[in-house]
C-alpha cells in the first residue's frame, strides 16, 4: 500500500473543506461568516492531526521536533495557499458578498459615530478599494497562525508521549 504523503493529506484536507465551504454556502444558503466556519476549521485541525499521527507511527522516539513540525507545516501551508485562493475566487464569483459586508460597515458607521455623509462616504470608498487584499491577508494569517499552532503542540504532545 502506498505512503500519503503529507502534501497529499494537505490536499485531500483542503478539498474537503472547500467542499463543505461550497455546501454551506450554496447549498444551505449560510452566510461565508457564519458559524459553520467552525466545522472548516475542525477539518483543518483534523487534517493535520492525522498528518502528524500517521507521521509519528513510522518515526523514532529520538525524532526532532522540527522533523515534526515539517511535516505539519507540509500540510498547513498547502491547505493556506488553496484556501486563499478560494476565498479569492469566491469573492470575484460572489459580489455579492462583499456587498453584504459594505452594507454591513456602512449600517453600523451610520449608527455608532457622528460621522458627517461625506465622511460616510469617504470610508464607504476606502473600504471598497481594500476589501479584497484585507480579507486576502486576514486569510492568509488566520491559517498560517491557526496551522502553526495545531502544528506546534501536537508535535510537542506526540514528542511527550514518545519519551515514555
Amino acid at each position: 500500500m502506498n505512503k500519503i504523503t503529507a502534501s497529499r493529506k494537505g490536499f485531500i484536507t483542503v478539498s474537503i473543506m472547500i467542499i463543505l465551504s461550497l455546501f454551506f454556502f450554496y447549498v444551505l444558503k449560510q452566510p461565508v461568516n457564519s458559524r459553520d466556519i467552525y466545522i472548516i476549521f475542525a477539518v483543518y485541525t483534523i487534517g493535520i492531526l492525522w498528518g502528524l499521527i500517521s507521521f509519528s507511527k513510522t518515526a523514532m522516539a529520538t525524532t526532532k521536533f522540527n522533523e515534526y513540525f515539517s511535516e505539519g507545516f507540509k500540510i498547513f501551508i498547502i491547505v493556506t495557499f488553496f484556501m486563499v485562493l478560494y476565498t479569492c475566487l469566491l469573492n470575484v464569483f460572489n459580489p455579492q458578498i462583499r456587498e453584504v459586508q459594505f452594507a454591513i460597515n456602512d449600517q453600523l458607521t451610520r449608527q455608532g459615530f457622528n460621522y458627517t455623509p461625506a465622511e460616510i462616504a469617504e470610508n464607504n470608498a476606502r473600504l471598497r478599494s481594500i476589501y479584497m487584499p484585507m480579507t486576502l491577508a486576514i486569510n492568509t494569517v488566520l491559517y498560517l497562525v491557526l496551522g502553526t499552532i495545531i502544528t506546534t503542540v501536537t508535535s510537542a504532545v506526540i514528542i511527550q508521549l514518545k519519551k515514555k
